[in-house]
């Protein structure tokens, strides 16, 4: 390692994401706790324009390198990480969850959110593993509780979250409705596990929703858009019916009828799994690493088994990072968006 310098994308202030930098940073001295990770592929999702805007839940420190997935090999741990994690080495593929960092060619994760990679996963696809599939996988599993021979409602399905949890809903055996806006959006989410799949249409989703179900609905709705969807989406459920409210990519937040809820005994649950990866309001991740670390372990296996078909990604190199984001941002993404490092 005799070159101490990497380059990375930096916001220097809270703006709009095609404010961001390219510079070359210094490489820093691992504290305690800390694995260095050489950056092959980083994933984007849409909050990052929250991030650099700095209008998402959690700021960080100015200057920072935002992202939070990514995907490469161990180059250096430190002196403590060895007895923390001894299956973590140098050289060792790996995914890993950040705070912030991904989007360089270095990054500084915590060992607790570092999981190793199978050998037959390829690495190209593994950064949207550690916290878009995570998410979804735990959000079906561990909220919603979502049992085999029920139905699952996904908006969103062509994106990064929403196609995990299409993918995710059908291995455990849910029959899976999708959403989306366009139809070749709709294809790629039939292509990944949908059983069917539906145009983005809050007036005729309701009515739709109901002829493909003889429960008379869904019994979860995994909803990562917001908006006039989610309001939609009570009507597309069964009475018991469990909404999980995984984000507000529509930009607007909805307000749910409470007499509604009340008469089809239906639960709207908020999920943030954040909070199991050091992002809540405390720092719990050293408290659920080993819960964390066996759902990691799970979906990397899926995968390597061919239960699950690897991430859809679409891929971009560093030069092309403006490109990257805004195919995310304008959501013209279908699958995972890839930073090439």
């Amino acid at each position: 390692m005799a070159d101490k310098h990497y380059r990375a994308l930096v916001c220097t202030h809270w703006g709009h994401w095609n404010e961001l930098e390219l510079q070359a940073l210094q490489r820093p001295v691992l504290a305690p706790g800390q694995v260095r990770i050489r950056v092959r592929h980083a994933g984007i999702g849409f909050a990052l324009s929250l991030f650099v805007a700095g209008t998402y839940q959690r700021r960080p420190p100015l200057p920072f390198t935002p992202g939070t997935e990514v995907a490469g090999e161990i180059m250096e741990v430190a002196p403590d990480v060895r007895q923390l994690r001894p299956d973590l080495r140098t050289g060792q593929r790996v995914i890993a969850a950040l705070d912030w960092g991904a989007l360089a060619q270095e990054a500084v994760a915590l060992a607790h959110t570092v999981y190793a990679l199978p050998d037959a996963v390829p690495l190209c696809a593994a950064a949207a593993l550690p916290i878009t599939y995570a998410t979804s996988w735990s959000a079906l599993q561990w909220a919603a509780r979502l049992q085999a021979g029920e139905s699952v409602l996904v908006h969103g399905a062509s994106g990064g979250l929403g196609m995990a949890a299409v993918q995710i809903a059908s291995h455990l055996g849910a029959q899976v409705i999708a959403t989306a806006s366009t139809e070749e959006k709709r294809s790629a989410a039939l292509a990944h596990g949908a059983a069917h799949a539906l145009p983005s249409d809050a007036v005729a989703l309701p009515t739709a929703v109901k002829a493909l179900c003889p429960a008379g609905g869904v019994q979860v709705v995994f909803d990562p858009v917001g908006g006039d969807l989610a309001d939609a989406s009570l009507r597309c459920m069964a009475p018991g019916g469990r909404l999980l409210a995984m984000g507000f990519a529509s930009g607007r937040i909805p307000q749910f009828p409470a007499n509604l809820l009340l008469v089809k005994n239906l639960g709207v649950l908020g999920f943030n799994y954040g909070r199991y990866i050091g992002w809540g309001l405390t720092d719990e991740r050293a408290v659920h690493a080993p819960a964390v670390q066996a759902l990691v372990g799970q979906i990397t296996q899926a995968v390597a088994s061919g239960a699950i078909a690897a991430p859809r990604t679409m891929h971009f190199p560093l030069p092309q990072w403006q490109q990257a984001l805004d195919t995310t941002m304008s959501r013209r993404a279908v699958g995972k968006v890839i930073l090439d490092f």
